[in-house]
This record gives C-alpha cells, sequence and structure tokens, in this order.
C-alpha cells in the first residue's frame, strides 16, 4: 500500500438536518464501515444534526484508536462501532430531546437569568444522554480539549502530520457554527474554537471592519471570570444546532473585547447550516482533496402558487437564500475537485423530475419531459424516497420506523456512490477490501421488505412523521376519544369561572398596558439612541423579560412532563416495526399488552 499524501485525503461531509439528518448519516457511516473506507477518513466536518452523531461517532473513534495499536485496528472495528451507535443513539433519541429541553422545573428557573438558556439546556442533555458513557476517564461534562487522540506511545500527535503512514487514520472533528455577530463561520475543534483565518481572496471581498481571530489553543484562553480553557462538547453541538427561533443563540462571552469601543464583544452563536449546511469549507480548509458528503439537509419545495402576503414572501425568500448558498457550495466542490473524487448522497436521489413547457400562442402546451424515477435501483420505493426527503427535520423522538427508514436510505443509497468513488477517486490508496464482502446484519435492514415494497400503514406512517405536531393523534384516531373528553371536563369544572370571563370586559387600562409594552420594546433601539441614559436600565429590562419567559416556561412544564410520560411513549409504541400492518383488533390487544407491561 503506498504512503498517502497530501492529494489522497479523505474528508467525511455530514450536514444539518435535525435528527432526521443524524439518522441518515448512521446509514452512510454502516456502508462506509462495510466497505473499509471509514479507516481512511482524515477530517470530519459536521452541521446541526451531523454535528449531533458526528461527535458521537468521533468519541467512539478516539476510543478505538487509543486503546489499540495500528497494525492490529480492523474494518470490523469500525462496523462495530457503527452497530453500538446504531441502537444506543435510537435510545438516547427516545426520550424527545427537544421536548425534554422544558421538563425541568429547576432548569426553566434557571433561564430568568441572562447566561442561562434553552440552548445550554440542550447541551446538557447532549451530554448527559449521548457522550458522557463512551469515554473514560474524562470530566463531566466532555470537555473540547479533551477531544485530541493520542494513539499508543504517541502522546504528541498531530494529525495533519502524523498520520502518514498509518493505516487507520486519525480522523481532526470540526463542528461548525455561525456567528450572528460577523455572519461568518465558527469552528469548535479539539485544538481550538473560532472564526477560521481568511484567504486572501476572502479578505478582498468581506469588508467588514471586524474579524475575530481565534486563538492557538484553549489554554491560550481566557480562564476567568468564564472559563473558556474547558469548553464543553455538548455546549459546541447545541451551537452547531442550534435551529433559530426553536433555540436561543447560544453564547460566548468573555473571549473578545473591543478595546477601541471599550466594549464586550458576546459572540451568539447559531446553527451552521445558516452558512454552509454540508459542512465542505471545513473539508476544503483541511486541504480534503477526496470527499464523501451525506446530505440529509432540506430542499427548496417547488410551489405553483407561492404566497404573496409579506411573510409569506419573507419566508419563501429566505428558503430561497439558503438554497442559493447550498448549490453554490456543492457547485465549487465539484468544479473544483473533479465528480470521480466526490461521492455525494442526499435525500431527492432517485426521485422523478417533470419539465413543464409553456403555453404557446394557439393556447396548447407539449407534454411533461419526464425523467422517471430509479431509486427502486437501490432499493428504496419512490414513494418511500419521497415521504423521506419530507420527513421533519426535529430533535424530538423518531420511531424505529422513521430511525430505521432513514438508516437504510442512507446505507441503500451510498453503497453506489461509494462503489463508485472507491475505483475512480484520486485517493489511489483507498480501494474496497477483500474483507467484510456480505451484507453486514445490521438492526434497521429489518424495515428492509417494506421499503421495497411499502404496505398503507407504513406509508401513512411515513406520512405522518413529516409533521411537528399532533403526530400520536395522527397515527392513533382513538386517542381524539380521551382528548375531547378532558376538554368538556375542564370546561365543566372551570364553567362559572369561564361564562365570568365571557361576561367580563377587558379594562382599558390593561390594554393600553399591553400596547405600551409591545410599543417600548419595539422602538427600544431607536429609543437608546435618542436617550443614551437608558442604556443603564438595559440590564432591568432584559431581566424583567427572561422573567416572564420563565414564568411562562414554568407553568408548560407539566403539560411536557404529562407528555413526555404518557403520549410520546405512546408515539414510540405505535411506531415500532412490529407493530406495522396489524389489523385495529390486534393493535388493540397489543396496546393492552403493552400497558399491562408498564409502558415498557
Amino acid at each position: 500500500m503506498p504512503l498517502p499524501t497530501k492529494s489522497q485525503r479523505l474528508g467525511l461531509g455530514l450536514s444539518g438536518g435535525g435528527f432526521r439528518a443524524s439518522f441518515y448519516h448512521i446509514g452512510v457511516l454502516a456502508q462506509m464501515a462495510e466497505q473499509g473506507l471509514l479507516r481512511h477518513v482524515e477530517v470530519i466536518s459536521t452541521v446541526s444534526g451531523g454535528s449531533i452523531i458526528g461527535a458521537l461517532y468521533y468519541l467512539h473513534v478516539k476510543k478505538l484508536l487509543e486503546a489499540k495499536p495500528d497494525s492490529n485496528i480492523t474494518n470490523q472495528d469500525y462496523v462495530d462501532i457503527v452497530k453500538t451507535i446504531e441502537m444506543d443513539f435510537l435510545k438516547a433519541t427516545e426520550k424527545n430531546i427537544r421536548m425534554s429541553t422544558f421538563a425541568s422545573f429547576s432548569a426553566n428557573f434557571r433561564m430568568i437569568f441572562l447566561n442561562y438558556s434553552r440552548s445550554d439546556r440542550i447541551a446538557e442533555l447532549y451530554n448527559n444522554w449521548i457522550y458522557q458513557t463512551v469515554l473514560g476517564n474524562v470530566s463531566n461534562p466532555v470537555q473540547m480539549q479533551e477531544l485530541k487522540i493520542y494513539p499508543p506511545s504517541q502522546p504528541g500527535f498531530y494529525p495533519k502530520i502524523d498520520n502518514q503512514g498509518r493505516q487507520a487514520k486519525v480522523p481532526i472533528l470540526v463542528l461548525n457554527a455561525t456567528t450572528l455577530n460577523t455572519g461568518r463561520n465558527w469552528e469548535f475543534t479539539a485544538q481550538t474554537m473560532g472564526e477560521p483565518p481568511t484567504s486572501p481572496l476572502w479578505d478582498r471581498i468581506d469588508k467588514q471592519p471586524i474579524r475575530l481571530r481565534r486563538a492557538d489553543g484553549y489554554p491560550d484562553m481566557i480562564a476567568v471570570p468564564i472559563n473558556q480553557q474547558q469548553f464543553p462538547l455538548g455546549h459546541a453541538v447545541a451551537a452547531s444546532a442550534c435551529v433559530p427561533a426553536l433555540f436561543d443563540p447560544l453564547a460566548v462571552s468573555n473571549l473578545y473585547r473591543d478595546k477601541e469601543k471599550n466594549e464586550d464583544i458576546r459572540a451568539q452563536l447559531v446553527d451552521g447550516g445558516v452558512h454552509d449546511n454540508q459542512g465542505v469549507e471545513g473539508l476544503l480548509r483541511n486541504d480534503c482533496t477526496c470527499f464523501v458528503v451525506s446530505d440529509a439537509g432540506g430542499q427548496l419545495a417547488s410551489l405553483n402558487n407561492p404566497g404573496v402576503d409579506p411573510v409569506s414572501v419573507l419566508l419563501r425568500v429566505s428558503s430561497v437564500l439558503q438554497s442559493r448558498v447550498r448549490t453554490e457550495s456543492l457547485l465549487h466542490l465539484f468544479d473544483t475537485q473533479g465528480n470521480d473524487n466526490v461521492a455525494f448522497m442526499n435525500l431527492r436521489h432517485g426521485l422523478g423530475v417533470r419539465r413543464i413547457a409553456w403555453v404557446d400562442q394557439k393556447n396548447q402546451q407539449s407534454p411533461d419531459e419526464v425523467i422517471p424515477p430509479n431509486s427502486q435501483n437501490f432499493g428504496i420505493h419512490p414513494d418511500v424516497q419521497d415521504s423521506l426527503s419530507k420527513m421533519r427535520t426535529d430533535l424530538d423522538a423518531f420511531t424505529e420506523v422513521e430511525a430505521y427508514s432513514l438508516m437504510l436510505d442512507g446505507y441503500r443509497m451510498s453503497k453506489g456512490e461509494l462503489d463508485h468513488f472507491m475505483e475512480n477517486s484520486r485517493c489511489a490508496n483507498i480501494k474496497k477490501p477483500e474483507s467484510l464482502p456480505h451484507e453486514e446484519n445490521w438492526t434497521f435492514l429489518t424495515i428492509d421488505v417494506w421499503a421495497r415494497d411499502p404496505k398503507p400503514d407504513y406509508l401513512k406512517q411515513l406520512k405522518v412523521a413529516q409533521s411537528i405536531f399532533g403526530k400520536t393523534l395522527l397515527l392513533i384516531p382513538w386517542l381524539w376519544i380521551p382528548f375531547f373528553a378532558a376538554i368538556v371536563l375542564a370546561l365543566y369544572a372551570f364553567w362559572p369561572q369561564v361564562l365570568a370571563l365571557l361576561a367580563s370586559s377587558i379594562p382599558v387600562t390593561a390594554v393600553l398596558l399591553a400596547v405600551g409594552l409591545w410599543l417600548l420594546n419595539s422602538l427600544a433601539p431607536k429609543l437608546l439612541k435618542l436617550f443614551p441614559f437608558l442604556e443603564l436600565a438595559r440590564p432591568q429590562a432584559a431581566l424583567a423579560k427572561n422573567v416572564l419567559k420563565a414564568m411562562l416556561l414554568t407553568i408548560g412544564t407539566v403539560f411536557i412532563i404529562f407528555y413526555l410520560k404518557i403520549i410520546n411513549p405512546l408515539y414510540l409504541w405505535r411506531g415500532r416495526i412490529a407493530n406495522l400492518g396489524l389489523t385495529s383488533t390486534q393493535l388493540w390487544g397489543e396496546f393492552w399488552k403493552w400497558v399491562k407491561s408498564g409502558f415498557v
């Protein structure tokens, strides 16, 4: 085997797209493990849902590479890693991480304070439920600087130099976020964090007056009053997966100060997909020239009649801009690196396209030019592929049916792409091994027969999986009976109070106060410019806003706990593969068995 050179550096990009992307990427990792590709990966650049699963995979690789000499590491070791992730990740996400961020009274109370938010809470859950148990002898929470990999007898290992000659490469992990302060990319690595250095060409285009230089390493960063030398992995992942509007920006405080303006700079980080949802820039910046890109992000849907009201137009324009960023990033990758050097998988692959002709002067129209679907070629029915591409990009609980379908899709789809890549890429040292010729016994293969020949119940579950709210009611229709019964009982119990409220009138002072508060919030930036002394009241105003938010969250906590204890388990039960295709009578029987077993 020839020694790898700089021109033979393999990079893996895992896109954003919530847990939909995470599960899809597991399938791609499974295929890469079978084909002996994972041992060659030198850079893993991840975004959002890709960061969630990419960080977990990296921890397992660290554990492997530090436990075994290079010569003893086999392809089966990587298969075993993905098999562990396949089971553990589904188990963790079944707890419904998104909803669980609101399920703690103490955490909701802490949100009164300005240094704690929903993003901090979900970061804690990532650490506790996904990352903390993988490695031994690490701090709690796991810190970014603890992620450096040191193979046996190589305490000062540096991947960019010392990977030369290794059969099992030590990868560099790049978790990508976006900073709202400058609009640039923000990277978390085991070495450092911050905005990456820019090229002279970039500097010629980007003329913003501020650039946030990043330190050479975590030990160079501030230790007090906030210790940025010990930045938690869970918080880095939370920043990368910080979906705008769903989660508050994750703040990095005290790391920068504008001496000219005598003003602190608080870096506010949001989802890395805002800047680059495929993680391509992180791969190029680390000198990769062979690429595997797993893209499970959303793509712009075609609309025959898009809304034209201001809100609809603004939302649509935002989606168009995101689509443009995605397209240009991928086109740049293919144009500069060549088609054969990129294995690219995305959730719309294998679906049909219709090219619609214009209406001519005679009011006639040519037939559509149809490119038929071909997803059957890799074992997925087109209706299934279409539904998977529209599945929600959320961080809630995914059922077995949903998770295994996404894993299977990534696994099946990537096989042909990776076969071609390994035969034609410039990475001559990467060839398909003779070992592991058989298909592994992956758990997600249990959904294979349904994905090839889908039945109504399976298609219904995939359609329901596209929704964010009300999924349990859609899958279990008889739940509407207790749902409406609860509403009727509530109205009956509080009917006198309801009547009193309907009979009363809202005081004019209350209306004026509400309007005044809204105007004050809207005009606050202008008022601060006109009356600088009001700046003194900013902390109190922010504190009051957070107090109100925490109160509302606390009130909703009771419902969240009820949902997690009753509704979430019901949804997961209905989505078990064992319950697919059962008649109503059979489902009732299985339901009562499940209830008697204690919702296990």
